[in-house]
């Protein structure tokens, strides 16, 4: 389990201040991840209070995935052919 520092996208930019969350995926500043409501939100590269998450326990830091935007997966559009 990663540690990490996200800012919700605001007009696709990082805007306001940084939360922390925990994932189980790699991922690098600048990357885009979900929330469980689906809410994308950028990497930063910013420090992660550990001592914080010890307080409050891993468990209770939120969890996000790396987004996987559905048009590159080439799940989103059907096939080749339109269907």
């Amino acid at each position: 389990m990663k540690f990490l520092k996200a800012k919700f996208l605001k007009q696709d930019k990082p805007t306001g201040r940084s939360y922390t969350y925990r994932t189980e995926d790699d991922v690098q500043p600048g990357d885009i991840v979900t929330d469980v409501r689906g809410t994308k939100l950028a990497v930063v590269d910013e420090n992660v209070d550990m001592g914080w998450v010890e307080t409050y326990g891993p468990d209770k830091v939120a969890k996000v995935r790396k987004y996987i935007n559905p048009d590159e997966s080439g799940k989103a559009g059907g096939n080749k052919d339109g269907r």
